[in-house]
């Protein structure tokens, strides 16, 4: 999906607030920012990150230095092994013209070698938000490979593709503050928007959606 295509699908979708959270990659957000901004669309810069337990976990924050010193982290944390672009597809870099910046040699959907609390733990020093991604999946998400969710693993919130389905999940979650959110987890431009987490925040940015998620965590049930 180019940043052209994102912009315009997110604000179809009436979207106000999207974030670009690539696999275990960074670098296409500073162009969907800049191809937001000429439309009034705020782009947060994040990762979706795979863990050595093979976890996947979002993150976000406000700045893009921040998440592409992730970026740089993790990479180093992959194993080395190249992508096949006939099995796996490219991955690219894409700038606001459609044009392909780079293409990223080394295969971007493996474990990097840090563990869920450690990664959190950079993710919440560097002013970022941590959130499991769909926990309710039977395949790389914190329940499906740990069991559980820890109590002492300071995530800001859990994302979950069903919230209906919420309350299944809950003894397996040692936090019972911890509000649910639910996002489009995009592959292709018509999912934008199809599943989205409303927030009343004061400025959109990081501490305000951590504000806002706090609130939440205090109300009584899941996202309707």
């Amino acid at each position: 999906m180019s940043p052209r295509v994102i912009v315009g699908k997110a604000r179809e979708a009436g979207l106000d607030v999207i974030a670009v959270t690539d696999h275990n990659m960074t670098e296409n957000t500073p162009y969907v920012k800049e191809a937001g901004e000429r439309c009034g669309l705020v782009v947060l810069a994040g990762m979706e990150l795979q863990t050595r337990e093979e976890i996947h976990l979002i993150a976000v924050f406000d700045d893009y230095d921040s998440a592409y010193e992730l970026q740089l982290m993790i990479y180093d944390l992959l194993p080395a092994v190249p992508n096949d672009v006939e099995f796996w597809g490219d991955q690219v870099v894409v700038d606001t013209q459609d044009t392909i910046v780079r293409s990223e040699d080394r295969l971007l959907i493996s474990s990097a070698q840090i563990s869920i609390e450690d990664a959190t733990s950079w993710i919440k020093s560097h002013g970022g938000i941590a959130i499991p991604s769909h926990i309710d999946s039977p395949t790389f998400s914190i329940i499906s490979q740990l069991g559980f969710i820890p109590a002492d693993i300071p995530f800001d919130a859990l994302e979950i593709r069903n919230p209906e389905n919420a309350g299944a999940f809950m003894p397996f979650i040692m936090r019972k503050d911890l509000p649910f959110v639910t996002f489009s987890d995009a592959h292709y431009p018509g999912d934008i928007g199809k599943r989205r987490t409303v927030l009343t925040l004061g400025a959109p940015d990081c501490g305000n959606i951590e504000d806002a998620l706090r609130f939440m965590g205090r109300q009584a049930g899941p996202p309707s």
